[in-house]
């Protein structure tokens, strides 16, 4: 195969089927004789970025959103770059620039970059969550909905996370304006529940637990909470327990 007379799609296809070194060679082939290839400079940017040379991957996409000030994919590859180098500010910075430049040509492409930026933090939250560090965690959860304030998936994540620490009253809060915002996202209104129950809290955890049921009748984990509720009518107001 004669990688210097590939075309992109068929670099594409080098690079879905794991030839990442050979869609790299075709790549900087095209990139020598053409250097002013925004295009180029993107794939090239990825390549590196999936191969962990992630200095080498935030040069070509600097050079990419240069060339191409308008390039969303671009800009947002050099962001998620960047995030993963840890130059945190520097990320925002062209998302924001990216999102000024879509406001202005009045596109949707907005919300898709925040999505796709809070999606990334909520993926390296999930990590920090399963290695125990929840502080970190919470700050990846934070950040995701510091970009996108409108996913009740992070949000209930954030607030779990939260309520494990002990901040009960941040976990409320959070829960109750998921619930509000999007009623219909069961699952912050089950651990809405749960955290009043941790509180001691029963009535009021009973109360969103029967609130779930009016929406799905089946609902597996609502059933469970309040038969358990049901059968332990004697708790005392101020007992504590923990629900998962």
């Amino acid at each position: 195969m004669d990688l210097q007379q590939l075309t992109v799609a068929e670099i594409d296809d080098l690079v879905s089927h794991g030839q990442v070194d050979e869609a790299e060679e075709a790549l900087l082939s095209i990139y020598r004789k053409n250097p002013d290839f925004a295009d180029i400079c993107n794939r090239l940017g990825q390549i590196y970025y999936q191969k962990g040379e992630y200095t080498s991957a935030r040069e070509f996409l600097d050079k990419a959103v240069r060339l191409n000030p308008d390039y969303t994919e671009a800009s947002l590859n050099l962001a998620i770059t960047l995030n993963e180098m840890k130059q945190y500010g520097r990320a925002k910075e062209v998302i924001e620039q990216a999102q000024l430049r879509a406001t202005r040509k009045r596109t949707a492409l907005e919300p898709f970059i925040a999505g796709k930026l809070a999606n990334k933090h909520k993926e390296i939250g999930d990590i920090y969550l399963e290695l125990g560090m929840f502080l970190e965690s919470i700050a990846e959860y934070r950040k995701a909905l510091s970009v996108s304030p409108g996913f009740p998936d992070i949000q209930v994540k954030l607030a779990v996370t939260l309520r494990e620490l002990g901040m009960t009253d941040e976990a409320l809060d959070i829960l109750t304006r998921a619930t509000e915002h999007r009623p219909d996202y069961l699952d912050a209104r089950i651990q809405l529940g749960i955290t009043y129950f941790s509180r001691g809290f029963l009535d009021r955890a009973k109360e969103q637990w029967e609130l779930v049921l009016k929406t799905d009748t089946s609902h597996t984990k609502a059933l469970m909470y309040l038969s358990f509720l049901n059968k332990n009518t004697g708790m005392a107001s101020n007992n504590s327990a923990s629900l998962t």
